[in-house]
């Protein structure tokens, strides 16, 4: 779908300025040919055609006349056109021999006809060293012809080994073709259609492809739509066309079934320049549509890796950049296979034979941040908008339900607004902005996360009578790197969540307090739960360092607190949990439960060392209420004063007001209402 606006001037046009030459210059020397030597008349046609390109014309063989005063035969030994000197090729047209016949009164009307005109071993090389600079434009103020009917007459055309190369230098495109004519079949069974055949580079990728044309019959017939076929290979990359051009003269009005498939959707940038992202195999079917400068892939539908995808998409090559527009839409949406959008492999499904090599590479590897890097060029290359929507979400562990994704990138710089996934009967919602103008892109992300469902999260049986608690929070975090890994190792922001309401399992809270007491007959039975009265969680990102400032989950048992360090530079945790229950269990050791290693596998132990007497909950609840006193205003327009919450901002503000080196928060200018704060 690339702009082939550039390239109108094609093969056809420069053989038609030749026959438009020779049969001038056969009129003119007509008087002449029974008297003058054939190497004067060579040398008028040489000089005519030199003067008239700007560039050496030259008939080297010889020039044979059959008389014939309605249509004389004419064959031309040797003709080529000099190249321009940028070009490795010294001739940009070579051609062994040229034979036609012309029907010479049809010039009385200014009409070219040819009732025969083949072509042995020509050789065509067209070249493009920039957009100001292309082999084929020449001094000559002849065109390419503005209507099908504005091609020369041509009764039966024949190619013999041909050769066609074009070279787009600044695109990395290299291409070389077979050209011959082949029989046609059906109506055209009498008839020549063109076909072409090769192979080429187009950045730095080999590919080979075929094509088929109808006969010059059918394109000067303004009537009939001009039938064409394509069949592209790249790799693993396929693209199959049949339909139709209805002016082929401006390759306009195109009308045809297009068929994607490969092993990744990414590599179909060589193609197009249009920056997808990488996926696992996939095939689409669509009609591709074309009026004026405007490529359309409509209503198409198929698959990639184990999700549906159909759509529209549009893509306009007269902007500078192009410019991509497009709706998609994924009833059933396999979240393994949107793994490439953040740098990951698919791990399960529909794998290609490199994925899966890939995948177990990065199971073997002890990082678990993607490394792949930031593409950006590919960035660079197209502006786009779209959206994207996923009706229903499989083969994840979280619970997510849905999505619905906005991309909009302009000049390199990417934003994905909206950011909407569904996920727990709640959302996670935001704008995601990686801008890749510098040779350092910077990622900046600012995501909400509103009244998710605790009871969602834990589908083991044991877990059953996990209820009605959210949780919420934000997600403020911005960093610089040509990978998320890199992003992440050096990111800066803050991370809060705040949870109130419900229930949780007393099972997990007396577990993580060791309180044998308790835990053991629940391993054996069914589980209980315990009212939550408030969890928070406030942490700092400072280059790649989170740390946990606040840790408090005050429950009608138990308190719970911890801290936590995860060094994203290096992908280490260190964090230390313990349980302060508020009963009188006899077996409760109140040992500190910690994490440590790397987060890929990390290790899960206790720490004996730091072994204390039973201290009683709301007492060890004052020890962490100062810092909780510090986001008292974000706790209460994110749960309000009247959630559970309540009792926990009371302490906290009564503490405070007992410490004297702890300042109440100013409130802020301008702040922002209620409903602009996550809630639960």
């Amino acid at each position: 779908m690339s702009d082939t606006k550039s390239t109108s001037p094609t093969w056809k046009v420069i053989l038609r300025w030749i026959g438009i030459t020779l049969l001038v210059s056969l009129l003119a020397g007509i008087a002449l040919l029974f008297f003058m030597p054939s190497d004067w008349l060579r040398n008028i046609i040489n000089k005519t055609g030199s003067a008239a390109l700007g560039r050496e014309f030259a008939i080297e063989g010889a020039i044979d006349i059959n008389w014939d005063w309605t249509a004389p035969n004419v064959s031309v030994h040797k003709l080529r056109i000099a190249n321009l000197p940028e070009s490795k090729n010294p001739n940009m047209v070579a051609i062994d021999e040229i034979d036609f016949q012309i029907r010479i009164w049809k010039l009385l009307k200014a009409e070219l006809n040819l009732p025969k005109l083949n072509f042995t071993k020509p050789n065509i090389v067209l070249e493009e060293f920039s957009d100001t600079k292309k082999n084929w434009d020449f001094k000559t103020e002849d065109k390419s012809p503005e209507d099908r009917g504005d091609f020369p007459v041509i009764g039966t055309l024949s190619v013999n080994d041909g050769k066609l190369t074009y070279r787009d230098h600044p695109k990395k495109l290299a291409v070389k073709l077979d050209v011959d004519t082949a029989r046609g079949s059906g109506l055209e069974n009498q008839q020549d259609r063109y076909k072409l055949s090769g192979q080429g580079i187009l950045q730095d990728q080999p590919f080979s492809l075929q094509a088929t044309g109808g006969s010059i019959s059918t394109l000067r017939d303004t009537e009939k739509p001009y039938p064409l076929t394509f069949d592209l290979k790249m790799g693993s990359t396929r693209v199959d066309m049949e339909g139709t051009i209805s002016d082929p003269a401006k390759l306009s009005g195109m009308n045809a079934q297009l068929n994607l498939q490969g092993n990744n959707l990414a590599d179909l940038f060589h193609l197009t320049q249009i920056p997808l992202p990488p996926t696992p195999p996939y095939k689409l079917s669509g009609r591709l549509q074309k009026q004026n400068e405007i490529w359309k892939f409509q209503q198409f539908k198929g698959k990639v890796g184990d999700s549906d995808l159909s759509g529209d998409l549009s893509y306009d090559t007269k902007r500078e950049p192009g410019f991509v527009k497009a709706n998609l839409v994924s009833q059933l949406l396999q979240m393994d296979d949107l793994a490439g959008f953040i740098g990951a492999t698919p791990s399960e499904g529909t794998l290609s034979p490199e994925q899966k090599a890939q995948a177990e590479r990065e199971k073997a590897s002890p990082h678990l941040l993607p490394d792949v890097p930031i593409d950006l060029t590919r960035l660079r290359a197209t502006d786009m908008e779209a959206r994207f929507k996923g009706k229903k979400i499989t083969g994840t562990r979280f619970p997510f339900n849905d999505l619905d994704i906005g991309f909009n990138l302009q000049k390199g710089v990417l934003h994905l607004d909206p950011f909407n996934f569904g996920i727990a009967d709640g959302t996670i919602s935001g704008t995601l902005v990686l801008d890749g103008q510098k040779d350092v892109p910077h990622v900046q992300s600012d995501l909400l996360i509103k009244r998710l469902s605790l009871k969602q999260f834990f589908t083991n049986p044991k877990f059953e009578s996990l209820s009605a608690g959210h949780f919420g929070g934000q997600l403020k975090v911005k960093g610089n790197g040509r990978s998320l890994a890199d992003v992440l190792a050096t990111s800066n922001g803050r991370i809060t969540l705040l949870m109130t309401g419900g229930k949780i399992s007393l099972l997990v809270v007396e577990a993580a307090g060791l309180d044998l007491g308790e835990a053991t007959p629940l391993l054996l039975g069914k589980d209980k739960s315990t009212d939550i009265r408030c969890a928070i969680g406030d942490f700092k990102v400072e280059d790649g360092l989170l740390s946990s400032e606040i840790f408090v989950f005050d429950t009608t048992d138990s308190n719970i607190e911890g801290n936590a360090r995860i060094n994203l530079k290096d992908e280490t945790i260190d964090a230390e949990v313990e349980t302060h229950p508020k009963d009188m269990s006899i077996f409760t050791a109140r040992t500190p439960i910690t994490v440590t290693g790397r987060l890929k596998q990390p290790d899960i132990g206790l720490d004996p060392k730091q072994l204390a007497a039973r201290t009683a909950g709301a007492v060890v609840l004052g020890a962490f209420l100062t810092p909780v006193a510090a986001i008292i205003p974000f706790i209460e327009l994110g749960l309000g004063e009247d959630s559970d919450c309540k009792g926990l901002i009371d302490q906290a503000r009564k503490h405070a007001e007992a410490q004297p080196g702890v300042d109440k928060p100013k409130p802020q200018k301008n702040q922002k209402k209620t409903q602009d704060i996550p809630k639960p």
